[in-house]
């Protein structure tokens, strides 16, 4: 019996080490529920109203990154809050992988959860804010056929 212990011991121990240091990457499928439910909350911080996505493609999930304690996630989407008889867009249509959309993680009791990065929300806020108190006009988006 108390061999029989000890293996057992030792078969944790070694499960404990190559199966929780092993980071499997979550599929699509699993994280774009996830996905769906952190932009809706996101857009409906900014709105009274009702929130709806209205298109989400997952175009890459990346490797695990060990500061970001999950994996990026890479997708375009149309969120849209209407309020009363207006509404709102938010949308990202970059297929590039230069930019992620969140981060997913396992959540304790199983499943995934998105987030944004602390360190990501600190950046973002003050440059919002910026860029919100800039007159109109004065952001410029180059046009795509004068770089040729």
């Amino acid at each position: 019996m108390a061999h029989f212990a000890r293996l057992l011991v030792i078969g944790l121990s070694a499960y404990a080490l190559t199966g929780c240091s092993e980071h499997k990457q979550p599929t699509v499928a699993e994280v774009e529920p996830a996905l769906r439910t952190f932009l809706v909350i996101e857009k409906g911080k900014s709105c009274a109203g009702s929130v709806a996505v209205d298109h989400l493609t997952i175009t890459k999930i990346g490797g695990y990154e060990e500061k970001y304690v999950g994996w990026p996630v890479y997708a375009t989407f149309a969120v849209t809050c209407v309020e009363g008889s207006s509404f709102n867009t938010w949308s990202n249509d970059d297929t590039s992988t230069t930019a992620f959309t969140s981060v997913v993680r396992e959540k304790l009791g199983g499943g995934y959860e998105c987030y944004i990065p602390e360190l990501f929300r600190q950046r973002e806020n003050p440059m919002a804010r910026q860029l919100d108190a800039l007159p109109p006009g004065t952001i410029q988006t180059p046009d795509p056929a004068k770089r040729r």
